[in-house]
């Protein structure tokens, strides 16, 4: 049975699932790339309370804003209780005290009335990468980057790594689109002109003959992520795509055990509208295709969604972040596939000085270009 952790430094904008373990009654951990609990004391390992089967349901959408399980926020954890993030005004639940903000920084929060009823996550995708693989990545990526500040290593590698489960909708929808647009061909006129010798030349000159047209194109989706977070940028975010939802496991508190998992602020309906804004682009490029011809011009979209579904769930993450020069920057790590997306200070003083020397080299050359024309 999980437990209240008295000494939780974990972030105002989560909460946290403690076990204790069997043997000498510390907290468990629960071990990335296993399906079980860890003792980080005496290294007794015990499996999940629930086990790693169970069935990863989805909901019908308008159902589910009415039926799926709800419960209050509070409830998720024992013990728990709301916190506010005065940094960055991120709201959450947590068990013991919260210490600080890993999403920015804050080492401030105050406690707030409960934030009412939230669905209650029914699948996640469990940790598998550890701290040490995340930042080793972290530290790949950092090198990389072109015109860094001479200490933004030093600066990040001095902040630890939070283990952070971020909440997420995924929707499934079989979208109907009737469309107005034109089909462009083209056809090509030859035409004279001058060079620069004064010689007549001839050339194809390319036009376009549009001819209006319509109809209708059917595409499917499948897991449409949206997150259900305001704390962490979008592009951040989608910066850690793709997830390999195939491998989803049905919720259990267990996988929480040594992580945080965040509240979600955007709901269910909230996060289908941003899910829509996702679909747009594949299925203009049914429409762009389906009107054929060598380019085409889309006027009118008419999107009907049918037999939409959606899930609640948890993705994995490490997270860290740093203040440089009074801003805070952020940096995230798919804990299933390692790929790294973050915020990064840049150097103006590198960024001058590798202006001047392309300014030098292009000097350099034109004179040189002068003195071989003399």
């Amino acid at each position: 049975m999980p437990v209240d952790d008295p000494h939780d430094p974990a972030a105002p904008t989560t909460r946290k699932q403690v076990f204790p373990c069997g043997q000498c009654g510390s907290s468990l951990e629960f071990k990335p790339g296993s399906d079980s609990m860890r003792c980080p004391h005496c290294g007794h390992t015990q499996a999940l309370p629930g086990g790693a089967g169970g069935v990863i349901s989805e909901h019908d959408f308008h159902e589910g804003i009415a039926r799926a399980r709800r419960q209050p926020s509070a409830a998720l954890v024992e013990g728990g209780h709301n916190v506010q993030c005065e940094g960055c005004g991120a709201q959450t639940v947590v068990a013991g005290q919260a210490a600080r903000c890993p999403f920015c920084g804050s080492p401030v929060v105050m406690a707030i009335q409960e934030l009412g009823e939230i669905f209650t996550p029914e699948s996640l995708l469990p940790f598998k990468l550890d701290a040490r693989a995340a930042k080793d990545r972290y530290q790949k990526w950092v090198g990389g980057l072109w015109f860094a500040p001479n200490d933004l290593k030093t600066l990040a590698n001095q902040h630890g790594m939070d283990g952070v489960y971020m909440p997420y909708w995924s929707y499934d929808s079989n979208t109907t689109t009737r469309y107005t647009g034109e089909r462009g061909e083209y056809y090509y006129v030859s035409e004279t002109y001058r060079d620069s010798k004064g010689e007549t030349q001839t050339r194809q000159v390319r036009h376009t003959r549009w001819y209006p047209t319509s109809g209708t194109v059917h595409v499917s989706f499948d897991d449409v992520l949206v997150c259900g977070s305001q704390t962490l940028p979008r592009k951040l975010l989608e910066g850690l795509e793709p997830w390999d939802l195939p491998e989803l496991r049905a919720f259990d508190a267990g996988y929480l055990s040594g992580f945080v998992a965040e509240r979600y602020k955007i709901g269910l309906e909230e996060g289908f509208v941003a899910a829509e804004a996702r679909m747009v682009p594949k299925i203009r490029s049914a429409v762009e295709s389906d009107i054929g011809g060598d380019d085409q011009r889309i006027g009118n979209l008419n999107i009907h969604h049918a037999d939409v579904r959606f899930k609640h769930l948890l993705l994995p993450l490490w997270i860290s972040s740093f203040r440089y020069k009074e801003k805070a920057y952020r940096f995230t790590v798919n804990a299933r596939s390692g790929q790294v997306s973050g915020e990064r200070p840049w150097s103006v003083v590198k960024i001058v000085l590798a202006v001047l020397a392309v300014i030098a080299v292009i000097v350099t050359i034109a004179v040189l270009v002068q003195k071989y024309k003399q």
